[in-house]
């Protein structure tokens, strides 16, 4: 940091200025320092981002993710029984919506919800989520997850990955589904049509999306300004779900429900 103390003289005025400057670059450096200036503020967000929301300082972050439409495959133990066998399902989902805690650089929580239509406001209603090992406020169940990633963004794309990668089962009472037939009768549902998500009927969840973010955020609904979702690329409907993500040391762990 440098100071510099000068005159100015503007018409008949003459002022005694004491100048201080915080960083200086030469101009052909100038366009380099903007860029690395705002990577430095603007993380690499993870995939389908619809908000990005900080809580004072980077120090916790929450964000908001998006899934269109999809087929996706779960598999899922039903039975506790020794010798029992997992199933996969190929369900048909509507919008998928994703809310990821950070501390530091430490995932604090992931909460899923569903929707029938995609996000246009913080202040959309949110549909209960009726996939296993989800509570009925929507909260996941992480267990002992590990993730591993280069930043923030992408270890929270490695969350969403483990999560449909997972074996499901029955550690969490799964809202129920709007339907009988269970997961036999959504994966035959999805079979005859893979947009038959969007048209079912599902319990809403009691809080808004800017209310969930808010309560994750460590902040007051009222905190969070009326911004517009970051858009997103366009997807196609039908979607493969992701390899579970490779177990190294040093990696972030994501804390148990």
């Amino acid at each position: 940091m440098q100071s510099r103390t000068y005159l100015r003289i503007e018409g008949d005025l003459v002022s005694l200025v004491n100048e201080v400057i915080d960083r200086e670059v030469m101009l052909p450096d100038l366009l380099t320092e903007l860029t690395q200036s705002q990577i430095a503020t603007t993380p690499r967000l993870p995939t389908g981002c619809r908000y990005w929301l900080r809580s004072g300082s980077m120090d916790r972050q929450v964000f908001v993710l998006e899934q269109p439409p999809a087929r996706r495959t779960i598999t899922y133990q039903a039975s506790r029984r020794a010798g029992s066998e997992p199933v996969s399902y190929r369900l048909a989902l509507p919008f998928v919506i994703f809310v990821v805690s950070v501390i530091g650089e430490q995932i604090e929580g992931l909460a899923t919800y569903f929707r029938t239509a995609s996000i246009r406001s913080l202040d959309d209603a949110l549909l209960c989520s009726t996939l296993p090992n989800t509570s009925d406020d929507g909260v996941v169940c992480l267990g002992s997850v590990r993730v591993a990633g280069a930043t923030v963004g992408e270890r929270v794309d490695a969350l969403v990955g483990a999560f449909w990668a997972s074996r499901f089962n029955q550690d969490l009472r799964r809202h129920p589904l709007p339907f009988t037939g269970g997961f036999r009768a959504w994966a035959s549902r999805s079979r005859h049509d893979p947009l038959a998500a969007l048209s079912l009927r599902y319990d809403p969840y009691w809080r808004t999306l800017r209310q969930v973010a808010a309560s994750m955020a460590g902040l007051s609904p009222s905190d969070l300004p009326a911004g517009t979702p970051i858009p997103e690329e366009p997807a196609e409907s039908e979607v493969r779900t992701p390899e579970p993500p490779a177990i190294e040391e040093g990696e972030s762990d994501a804390l148990a429900s």
